[in-house]
């Protein structure tokens, strides 16, 4: 066995443990390494994938959509997600792999280091969570904004701590809060409140990236969970926020109601770190954002 062979019998040791295909993409879609965890496409081991190209495994339009991904990442050199359905029934490389039922998978690339322009790209079933989204969807949801609430939040905070400790990468989380939203329901109305809330959603989904999570954790507070986001940043992530929050009205019996927010920045700190701990630590930001007098922002960055 050569050193080549060992390192990637080792390779597969590890990566076996695991829920999810992992997978390395040439800029051009081949496939130049491929994981052994028999979850989604390497049922037939890691050999089966070894430089196959996406339009070998895939039908066009899905071959078309991985490729613009492997694009995207590379040109914006950030993580890309996608929510894919893989049906046995269009992929036949699934059907010969045993596959009968269709499932979801999360389709996640990342630029890699090397020589050549390539990818990470990891492909995780879930089935399950889109299941239950589907039974009980308005669990995890917010009512007025349609946004994912807290509950939702957590667990895939806590997922994406557990992947930035895998891969020893990083994530960020930010809470932005509304100043003042009482009294500007008191002076202008609860609807005026809530146009201006259902205004922030929009305008915050209009910032985040694909890979990000946002939710509405509060009356009058957001959290975006940002995946590969280190302290700096995501100072720099929550000024932009800021700085669009600036010029946002919204037009309410003719009057404008004008409106600042104050936004907290926390960054995962090591292995031991959990989604609680830096869900209080970004509170605790926020908190002194809000201490400061207003549309400001308070992190590790600002100390």
């Amino acid at each position: 066995m050569n050193r080549n062979q060992i390192l990637q019998a080792r390779i597969d040791a590890l990566l076996n443990v695991l829920s999810e295909d992992v997978l390395i993409l040439s800029q051009q879609g081949k496939i130049i390494f491929s994981s052994h965890t028999g979850s989604v496409l390497s049922r037939g081991g890691s050999e089966a994938l070894i430089d196959k190209s996406l339009s070998d495994i895939f039908p066009q339009s899905l071959a078309s959509l991985l490729q613009g991904m492997i694009e995207q990442s590379l040109s914006l050199n950030q993580l890309v997600v996608k929510e894919v359905l893989f049906d046995p029934k269009e992929i036949s490389y699934l059907q010969q792999q045993g596959m009968v039922n269709s499932c979801w998978v999360e389709v996640r690339m990342a630029p890699s280091a090397g020589d050549e322009p390539s990818v990470v790209c990891r492909i995780e079933d879930i089935s399950r969570r889109k299941e239950v989204q589907r039974v009980n969807p308005q669990v995890q949801r917010d009512l007025l904004t349609g946004m994912y609430n807290r509950r939702a939040l957590m667990p895939v905070l806590a997922q994406s701590i557990a992947q930035a400790v895998r891969y020893d990468w990083t994530c960020s989380l930010m809470l932005v809060k509304i100043d003042q939203l009482q009294r500007i329901n008191k002076e202008q109305g609860w609807d005026a409140g809530d146009q201006l809330l259902q205004r922030l959603a929009e305008t915050l989904n209009s910032l985040k990236r694909t890979a990000d999570f946002l939710a509405r954790v509060g009356e009058d507070c957001f959290a975006i969970l940002l995946p590969e986001t280190n302290a700096e940043q995501g100072i720099l992530t929550a000024e932009r926020v800021r700085n669009r929050v600036t010029d946002l009205s919204e037009q309410h019996l003719g009057s404008d109601v004008n409106f600042t927010v104050s936004i907290g920045v926390a960054t995962l700190i090591g292995e031991e770190d959990s989604a609680e701990a830096m869900f209080e630590r970004t509170e605790s930001n926020l908190q002194r954002a809000i201490q400061k007098g207003g549309s400001n922002i308070a992190g590790s960055e600002t100390e």
